[in-house]
Formats: structure tokens, sequence, C-alpha cells
């Protein structure tokens, strides 16, 4: 007997056509990968929910608990997630189904045969779960079902064995199999549905003695929380309706599930955990005449909450304004005292500057006295060193220079210290006339009293060669005055001849 393999979903073979079709249906992989996610996110839900039942309403400022007891987190009225699931009623969601169950001879006619080939590869094709059925009527161990080729059924008289009838033994047995598979489609996935929920039942439990710990969180925070979770739930909704609508769906001809035993535990798994959530969504959004919803209550808490801040803010508006008053007017008052301590401060200033100003005027005038009167004094004691200098020029130096002669005729080292100076004097004159530091000499200079100035005559040889008495930079000083050369050309030969013929007499002096 020859025979042509074909995998479940994928490839049909028609015993009456001798061909092989491909059924429009939707790879098993893609239908896990979409169960996966949907178990998934309905996992993260759960676990947002655990999460938001630990959270405790509080504001972030001091005006104390946002709903309930000081201490009373969301817990106190959401219920637990194993409370929620215990709501879900199975009879509810899945309906029993009464399966038919088709008893058909096994000697069938030749026609009939066909019939039972069709419903075989109908079968196999509407499978999608290949993993969960491998074991159903009409394949083999590897997911694979044994077809007839096309050969093969034009030899079948000769190299098939036949029964009564004019049957195959592939035929009779393809008949069989159908029907035991459709006795037994709905009982299997029973038995992993409920180890399943057994397994979740565990795990909620070790859960539910977990969350013992309590997060403080703003209302504001736990409502944008709990509006994400009802936004994913109702975004689910499409996906579980598709699932459960496959769900009930069967093969027409094999009477057997869309899916296959896992997929179809997990379907159903599925369904009862969206259904509770549906619950829970339920009990904190949808409210009664009498008992308003967890959000609707948070809701109301911000807003009484809001109110109570604005009425504080009003207060310590008013309180502040009351505030601002007080403080402008004790401003006001302390600029007051201030402006006043102020004019007071100013007049005492200008009675101290009256003061002062009489002081030092009075001090001016003193002072202006006493200059006068020095001045009177200096100018008397010049007019008296100038009556010792009756003549002006060579003649009135020698006989200065011989006073000073007379008054140290005991004192020679005196006199030659004396008139080694005066000769220096005039030499640095005679040889730069127009360097003025040379012409001035200060008449209280330490040097020039102690060389010259204190000896009888000293101070007179200057005048008599042409010094005069003057005031330079406010300095009394011996001042030699520089006639203009080219205005005054005969003053100053005059001038400096003088001072030429002074220099001789005195070198004749030091000779003596």
């Amino acid at each position: 007997v020859s025979f042509r393999f074909h995998f479940r979903g994928s490839h049909h073979y028609d015993s009456k056509s001798k061909s092989i079709s491909h059924p429009p249906q939707r790879h098993p992989t893609c239908i896990k990968m979409e169960l996966r996610k949907v178990e998934q996110e309905l996992e993260n839900l759960s676990s947002e929910w655990k999460a938001l039942r630990r959270k405790r309403p509080r504001f972030n400022d001091d005006a104390g608990p946002a709903i309930g007891g000081p201490d009373e987190a969301l817990s106190t009225q959401m219920p637990s997630w194993k409370e929620l699931k215990s709501t879900v009623n199975d009879d509810e969601l899945f309906p029993p189904e009464e399966v038919e169950e088709e008893e058909e001879d096994i000697n069938m006619e030749n026609g009939s045969t066909d019939a039972n080939n069709d419903k075989s590869g109908t079968d196999a094709t509407n499978n999608t779960d290949s993993k969960d059925a491998d074991n159903t009527a009409g394949y083999s161990d590897f997911g694979m079902c044994l077809a007839p080729s096309a050969n093969g059924a034009e030899k079948g008289a000769e190299s098939t064995t036949k029964s009564d009838g004019g049957t195959s033994v592939w035929e009779r047995y393809a008949a069989k199999n159908t029907v035991a598979a459709a006795k037994s489609q709905v009982a299997v996935p029973e038995v992993a549905t409920s180890q399943k929920q057994t397994m979740d039942d565990n795990a909620d439990d070790s859960e539910e003695e977990e969350e013992v710990s309590v997060e403080d969180a703003s209302p504001k925070d736990i409502i944008a929380g709990l509006e994400s979770l009802h936004e994913r739930f109702v975004a689910l909704g499409p996906k579980i309706d598709k699932f459960n609508i496959k769900l009930k769906e069967r093969d027409p001809v094999s009477k057997k599930p869309r899916y296959g035993a896992k997929t179809y535990s997990r379907v159903k798994h599925v369904i009862r955990t969206h259904k509770a959530l549906e619950q829970g969504v339920a009990i904190v959004f949808n409210e009664t005449c009498i008992i308003p919803s967890i959000v609707s209550s948070l809701r109301s808490q911000i807003q009484h909450h809001t109110q109570q801040l604005n009425i504080q803010k009003q207060s310590h508006q008013s309180q502040q304004q009351l505030e601002e008053e007080r403080l402008a007017k004790e401003k006001l008052l302390a600029k007051e005292r201030a402006d006043q301590r102020r004019l007071l401060e100013e007049q005492r200033k200008r009675d101290e500057e009256k003061e002062l100003f009489r002081l030092a005027e009075e001090a001016r005038v003193r002072r202006a006295e006493e200059e006068q009167r020095a001045s009177e004094a200096e100018r008397r004691v010049d007019e008296e060193l100038l009556a010792f200098v009756p003549t002006i020029g060579a003649d009135g130096v020698r006989e200065q220079i011989g006073r000073m002669r007379e008054a140290l005729k005991d004192d020679r080292a005196a006199l030659d210290v004396a008139l080694g100076s005066l000769y220096t004097l005039f030499e640095q004159i005679v040889r730069k006339p127009e360097e003025i530091n040379f012409r001035r000499v200060r008449r209280d200079h330490p040097k020039f009293m102690e060389d010259i100035g204190r000896h009888v005559g000293g101070r007179e040889v200057l005048i008599a060669a042409g010094f005069k008495l003057d005031k330079l930079d406010g300095v009394p000083s011996f001042f030699s005055k520089e006639p203009h050369i080219e205005s005054d050309m005969d003053g100053w030969s005059n001038w400096f001849d003088m001072l030429k013929k002074t220099l001789e007499v005195i070198e004749e002096e030091m000779l003596k």
C-alpha cells in the first residue's frame, strides 16, 4: 500500500479528488504568541491590583489621610485577588455542552469510507494546537496523518487487504478513531484546567500573605494608577471576546474544540482572570445610589481637601494681609522716628559746623596775627641785618670779612672754615650762574648756620655780594637773582662781575 504523509493544519488530503488542499487558518504559533501576550498583560494587571491595594491615600501636606482612618489602606475597600477570583462562576462562563456521540458501524459502504476520510482531513486541518493533540485519532506519534496516495487508491483492489464490503484496513481505522475522538473531546481539557486553577489559587494565597506592607501615596497618583488599570483592562476586551468565541467553536465533523487540551486550559484561565478583574474594576469605578465607588470617594476627598486648602490659603492670606498692614504701620512709624532723628542729627551737625567754623575763624585770625607779628619781627631782623651792610660790592664784602676776622681772631680754624665755605659757594655760582640752586641759600640751613651764619659778618657777606632777603616756597632764604640776559644784558654783566670780584676778595682774605 502506498501512503502520502502530511502535517496537521497545513495540508488536507481529499480522497475523492485525489488532491491536497491548504485550509485558510492562522498558524498555531501566532495564536500562542497572542495568548502569551494576553496572559502576561493579565498577570501585570493582577500585580498592579495587588500593589494598589497596599496603597494608603495621603496628601503631600499635613492635612491627614485622604480616605479612611490614619492607618487604613485601600485593601479595606478593594477585595483581594483571591476574593475576586472566588466570585467567578465557571457554570456561567462556560455552560456545559452535550456532546453528541456518534456510533457508526465499522462496516461502511465505499461512499461512506470517502466521507470518513474527509472528516479525518477536516479534523487535522482545524486543530490548531499541534503539540497538545498528538494522541488524537487519525494521527501518528509525530503529528502526521497517513493518507493513501493517488496511485495507491487506484491499485487499492490489488494491494490493500479488504474486509467484508470492500472496505480497506486504513479506512476502517480512520472511521473508528474519528468516533472515539468525538466521545472524549471535552473531558481532557478539564483536567488541566482544574490543575491550573488549583496552582493559581495556591499562588494567590501565598501572595495575599505577603501583602503586609503599606505604602503611602497621594490620591491623585492612586486615581491615575486605577485609571491606567481600567484602560488596559478595556483594551484587552476585544482579544478576550475573540478567544471566548473561538473557545466555543467546535469542528463540524469531529465535534472537537478548536484548541488543544493545553491551549484550551490556558484560554479558560485567561477568561476567568479577565472576569475576576472585571468584577474588581466594577467595584472601583461603578457606584450605586447607596455606596459610592472608590474612585468617586477619592475624588470627593481630593475636592474636600482642595476646599480646605483654599480656606486655609484664604485665612493665611488674610493673616498675611493683616501682618503686612501691621508691618507697614510699624515701618511708617519707624520712618517717622528715623526722620526725626535725622533732622536732629542734621541740626546737631550744623551747630557743630558753625562752632567749628567759629573756632577755625578765630584760629585763622590768631594765626594771621601771629604771622603778621612774625613777619614784622623778621622784617625788623632783616632791617637790622641790612643796617650792618652799608656798602654793597667788593668793598662791602671786604668790610664784612674784616668784621668776621676781628670776631674770630682767637679761632683761626673757624675763620678758615667760614672763608672756605664762602669760597665754595661763590665758586659754584661763578662756574654755573644759571643754576638756581647754587644761588639760593636757606637762612636756617644747619650747615650754613654752622659754617657761616653763626659768625659775625657771615650773613652780611652775602648781602654785600648782592643777595636779597626773600622767601622761596615759603622758606626764608638768601637769593641772588639773575637778571635776564637777553632783555638786560648790562644788568646781567654787572651782576656777574660783582660775583667774580667777591670771589677774588675771598681768595685774598684766605691768603692772609
